[in-house]
């Protein structure tokens, strides 16, 4: 490659290249304004760089609801797990110390069908399911964002 021909980066390499900037300067991050004037300097207009925090900060949030809602399945069915464990344990020792036929199973099996449900919705939801978990999940946030501003301003108010 010839010293004239300008060089060109990837979208991957110039990531990679500005996280290695950042952590020589010991820095995480930058503000909105030097990210804005960055962009300026490469030629990028403004707008499309508000567009683009503003779709990556939605893309992080549906990301972070959709870990919360994996984490929140994930350990309600490991709390099942460890109840049905114990009060079938449980009742097995109370079938064996008792006459008559065996019963213990019927209980095993019912409740074991329902654990079953709770596996799959914790480590193998549908398409639909991570949707509308998300949806519901980012709709609690702003839910709740709105009424902490509303609080803040009716303080604000108050102390005025």
């Amino acid at each position: 490659m010839s010293d004239n021909t300008p060089r060109q980066y990837s979208s991957d390499d110039v990531n990679r290249i500005i996280r290695r900037a950042l952590k020589i300067e010991q820095s995480e991050s930058i503000s909105h304004e030097e990210l804005i004037e960055t962009a300026r300097e490469l030629g990028i207009d403004p707008v499309k760089i508000e567009t683009a925090i503003k779709m990556e900060t939605s893309s992080m949030e549906r990301e972070q609801a959709r870990n919360a809602y994996l984490v929140r399945k994930r350990s309600k069915f490991k709390a099942n797990l460890w109840s049905y464990i114990i009060v079938n344990s449980a009742l097995f020792l109370i079938n064996c110390m008792t006459p008559g036929s065996w019963w213990f199973q019927w209980v095993l099996l019912g409740w074991g069908i329902g654990l079953v449900f709770e596996l799959r919705k914790a480590y193998f939801p549908t398409p639909y399911q991570m949707e509308r978990a998300t949806r519901r999940i980012l709709t609690q946030r702003k839910i709740l964002d709105r009424r902490r501003q509303s609080i803040r301003m009716k303080k604000q108010k108050q102390s005025y």
